[in-house]
């Protein structure tokens, strides 16, 4: 048996298999249901390891909040490579384009060597209030 698909994934994963993509980001909630929302949701309870390699290729945001946020997660997304990779701080309403970057200090490192962060370059203000409305911002 393989790692636990968080839920909501497994539809996703399905129409992976079948050569098939959602044709919009998916929102990976870590603060539960979003009821109301038109995008795909995957709900990420902060407790559990998920497999994650289902995102590869595809743009993703992340929507939590300070009592929910888990970078786990948010690590494990990231090495599975989504083309795109956001956080939506739904409690600040401020949204961040996140990546992995390497250690500068480890650059003439072998790869398995290498130390990395998180970089979050926040969004620019009229980035935020178009997301807040549910305006898409990117294609």
């Amino acid at each position: 048996m393989g790692m636990k698909l968080p839920l909501g994934a497994l539809p996703i994963l399905q129409a992976r298999q079948r050569g098939m993509r959602p044709a919009h980001m998916v929102i990976i909630s870590q603060i539960g249901a979003l009821p109301n929302e038109a995008n795909p949701v995957v709900i990420a309870d902060g407790s559990n390891t998920y497999s994650w390699n289902w995102l590869e290729g595809l743009h993703v945001c992340f929507w939590t909040n300070s009592k929910a946020y888990n970078a786990k997660h948010i690590w494990d997304a990231l090495d599975a490579r989504p083309a795109t990779t956001y956080l939506w701080d739904c409690s600040k309403l401020r949204g961040y384009d996140l990546s992995a970057q390497i250690m500068l200090n480890c650059i003439d490192f072998p790869p398995d060597r290498w130390e990395w962060f998180i970089d979050a370059i926040r969004w620019l203000p009229w980035q935020e209030a178009e997301f807040a409305r549910g305006e898409p911002i990117w294609n």
